[in-house]
């Protein structure tokens, strides 16, 4: 007679046939597949192989000169100089701040686009069925792990050998110890970008402890290098080479520059490399627990991305990415009605601005470099010319409500101001807020013995700045006539008439202010120096009204 436990299936027997049966159809349909798509696939690498061909092409005729040019200059002695003297002693805290905020950035783009990624073929058909998620997926994570980290290595050998032009170390080591750094930092970024896709929204991306810790790291790490930077060397900084992964990475090119010695670079390595061995375990483990959602979103953002690509239609681009950034409910910040109709657009903006902090941080911390940079002594042209566009992206981010209201033209319909007069109403909350920032910087300047006289300059370029942002927020879509270009040797002239006409605000405004021999140069104040920038800032404001009675018009 049998008992009641040999009558009755056990558990675990039912899952294992379930997983069994489950596999061999995977393996089926995935066979089955690889026979319908294999011209599809031959197509495909007949492409990559085609790219491949092009970059190394375009790098042997563009790149290896530049390069050599580059270490013949360094041989000379004709880098040495400023730059060199800030950067290079710099490295033990500038590196770790660099492949730290790499990684950031790669994790973060798991929130849209993560590596994990199926194309809307594989979303419809293959989803709905019984296919282990884990051989659908984990092909496409480790093909995305090896094309970013080999991306990686060689954007960090090029860096490692500039380094050595500079004067850091032997060319072979710097390029190796770079290759290394690079491909840690790629393959890091793109496995914690496959946690980033596992949650089930970007809301709850924002809301993980860890994610803000990151953050807060990053800031930090980028604020020691900024200290460095400015003001030296100093006794603790080569506490942050121990401090984390973020160090252990760039313990190699510290030491091939000349720092920690040969132990320390092989502890740094062998720590690296467990590091990378723990973050992919866990995001293969992560792989198959993706939400079909997810990846049904992921897939059309990426095609709608790719399309205003393909149409050079930035803005469509940006707006298919926020889409997919689903924020956690908070208390709205209200600021209190105005009372006169002339302060409705100013109070909107203030509102908005108020309601989307990570545009005043932003906006903050790119006055911020503006300021730093103008206070640097001692350093070329070029270098104090960067806080021009860091200055307009500051004003760029304080100029995103008139953007948005640009996508949207029915938000202002009833307003009783035509759009050029609404253009400048946009630009009071940037302006007045620009001006603040360059306030407190200047102050922070004085306060911290930094203060220059060329830094009297930055307030007088605020309507420039502003003006050059709204150009760019009225701009409308990329007139079609503008995509048909001229057929030359080195090809159709219309991608780049676009791109041009996409960037003419900044590329007009920041040029003008650049021209003129100045503050924004690195020389003492005089009176063209001085009223040159209000023309420009006069010239952009009226530029920015007729755009936006163009756009609105079309």
């Amino acid at each position: 007679m049998r008992t009641v436990s040999e009558s009755q299936p056990q558990p675990h027997v039912l899952v294992d046939a379930d997983r069994e049966a489950a596999a061999r159809a995977t393996a089926d349909v995935l066979a089955r597949l690889r026979v319908v798509r294999a011209g599809e696939r031959d197509k495909r690498r007949r492409g990559l192989a085609y790219t491949l061909y092009c970059t190394a092409l375009l790098f042997a005729i563009w790149g290896v000169p530049l390069l050599l040019a580059a270490a013949r200059a360094g041989a000379d002695g004709r880098l040495a100089g400023p730059v060199a003297g800030r950067i290079l002693p710099a490295l033990p805290t500038l590196v770790p701040a660099v492949l730290a905020g790499v990684v950031l950035l790669l994790a973060a783009r798991g929130g849209w686009q993560g590596p994990a990624l199926l194309d809307r073929a594989a979303v419809t058909w293959l989803l709905p069925q019984p296919v282990l998620r884990r051989a659908l997926l984990l092909p496409r994570f480790v093909a995305s792990a090896v094309r970013v980290s080999l991306v990686a290595v060689a954007v960090g050998a090029v860096a490692g050998f500039l380094l050595h032009a500079l004067g850091a170390g032997t060319w072979w080591g710097m390029t190796g110890a770079g290759a290394f750094g690079g491909g840690a930092a790629g393959f890091a970024g793109t496995a914690l970008a496959v946690l980033v896709q596992r949650q089930d929204s970007d809301a709850s991306v924002h809301r993980l402890p860890v994610f803000r810790v990151s953050r807060a790291v990053v800031a930090a790490l980028w604020a020691v290098a900024g200290v460095s930077l400015v003001y030296g060397p100093w006794p603790g900084e080569r506490l942050v080479l121990w401090s984390g992964p973020w160090g252990w990475a760039a313990l190699p090119l510290t030491s091939a520059a000349g720092g920690p010695g040969v132990l320390a670079a092989g502890a740094g390595a062998v720590l690296t490399a467990v590091v990378l061995l723990v973050a992919g375990r866990h995001a293969t483990g992560a792989v198959p627990h993706i939400p079909a959602r997810v990846l049904r979103t992921q897939a059309g953002t990426a095609l709608r991305v790719q399309a205003s690509l393909y149409a050079l239609d930035l803005r469509q681009a940006r707006a298919a990415v926020r889409a997919t950034r689903r924020r956690a409910s908070r208390h709205t910040a209200r600021l209190p009605l105005p009372r006169r109709p002339e302060l409705v657009v100013p109070w909107r903006d203030a509102t908005a601005l108020l309601r989307t902090p990570e545009r005043l941080r932003w906006a903050l911390v790119w006055a911020g470099a503006a300021v730093a940079l103008v206070s640097l002594e001692g350093v070329p042209a070029p270098v104090t010319l960067l806080a021009l566009p860091a200055g307009y992206l500051a004003a760029a981010q304080l100029a995103e409500p008139a953007r948005i209201e640009t996508d949207d033209v029915r938000r202002a319909a009833q307003l009783p101001w035509s759009a050029g007069q609404l253009a400048r109403r946009h630009g009071l909350v940037p302006t007045a807020g620009l001006l603040v920032l360059f306030a407190l910087g200047g102050a922070a300047a004085r306060a911290a013995g930094a203060w220059t006289d060329a830094l009297v300059v930055l307030p007088l370029m605020v309507p420039a700045l502003v003006g050059a942002a709204l150009v760019s927020a009225y701009r409308g879509p990329v007139p079609a006539h503008l995509m048909l270009g001229s057929t030359t040797p080195l090809g159709d002239t219309g991608p780049l008439g676009a791109l041009l006409w996409q960037v003419r605000g900044p590329l007009v405004a920041l040029g003008c202010l650049a021209v003129v021999d100045g503050p924004a140069r690195g020389t003492a104040p005089d009176a063209v120096g001085l009223l040159w920038p209000l023309v420009v800032g006069a010239a952009t404001i009226w530029w920015a009204g007729v755009t936006a009675r163009r756009t609105v018009r079309a």
